[in-house]
């Protein structure tokens, strides 16, 4: 056999061996590609689609679970949280306040009459003995809401106006200009003092016997969350619809 010859059968066995090998992997990956496609979802793989599918729904709820609310009670609880900031006490202390104020039970009009008797320029403790004579418990949960000057005179403001009688300290200049700002603290103060707000008998009742059934200091874990924007349950709105529905605060805190 020549040389031409041999040349001509290795080139010749050559470019079928490489028309095999090309056709061979043409197939392979086609052949992958449908396996892939024919292989069923695992058990793991579908809880992992659905875990990501409920977490964009949790983030959706999230991001909507505010829906609850009008518009104006929403409102009402930003300036629920202006007036809690001036009154300068945390989520425990108005807990321990609101438990005073649901445990123990207050004559409106010696109330009115011990606060009017008070001297001009009166104490955060004096005033706190005023409102619970003998009792140091609730004298030492209320000090921290009356501790702001300012919110304390008006609050005992707005407590002697209900009874017509003359507030004790009479000597603030600066009342004129601040009333409205300091309002809503003042409504707070005055609910967690007394429970005893202008014009809410009814409403003041509901609010107590919700705000006992949840406690105090759940009632006010539920109401910052509220103020702070963040969820709150379906059955814990109703706290919060009682409380901003209370008229005191209703008034003041929009």
């Amino acid at each position: 056999m020549s040389n031409r010859t041999i040349n001509r059968t290795v080139l010749t066995r050559t470019a079928v061996l490489v028309s095999a090998l090309t056709a061979g992997a043409v197939f392979a990956t086609s052949t992958g590609a449908q396996a892939a496609e024919a292989i069923p979802r695992t058990p793991a793989a579908t809880s992992m689609t659905a875990a990501a599918a409920g977490a964009e729904d949790s983030d959706a709820a999230g991001r909507n679970d505010q829906d609850g609310f009008t518009a104006d009670e929403l409102e009402q609880g930003k300036a629920l949280a202006d007036g809690i900031a001036e009154l300068g006490i945390s989520e425990s202390q108005f807990a321990n306040a609101l438990e005073i104020s649901l445990t123990r039970t207050t004559d409106a009009n010696g109330l009115r009459e011990r606060l009017a008797a008070l001297p001009t320029s009166p104490t955060a403790q004096q005033t706190a003995e005023a409102a619970y004579p003998g009792d140091a418990d609730a004298q030492a949960a209320m000090l921290p809401v009356l501790a702001n000057e300012k919110v304390r005179y008006a609050t005992l403001q707005n407590l002697a106006a209900e009874s017509g009688e003359k507030a004790p300290a009479v000597a603030f200049g600066w009342w004129d200009q601040t009333k409205f700002i300091v309002g809503c603290s003042a409504a707070v103060a005055g609910v967690l003092i007394s429970f005893v707000p202008a014009g809410s008998g009814v409403k003041v009742a509901r609010a107590v016997k919700l705000f006992k059934s949840y406690g105090a200091k759940k009632t006010a874990t539920i109401l910052w969350r509220f103020m702070k924007g963040k969820h709150v349950g379906s059955k814990e709105r109703e706290a919060v619809k009682a409380f901003i529905g209370i008229s005191a605060i209703q008034k003041a805190c929009t």
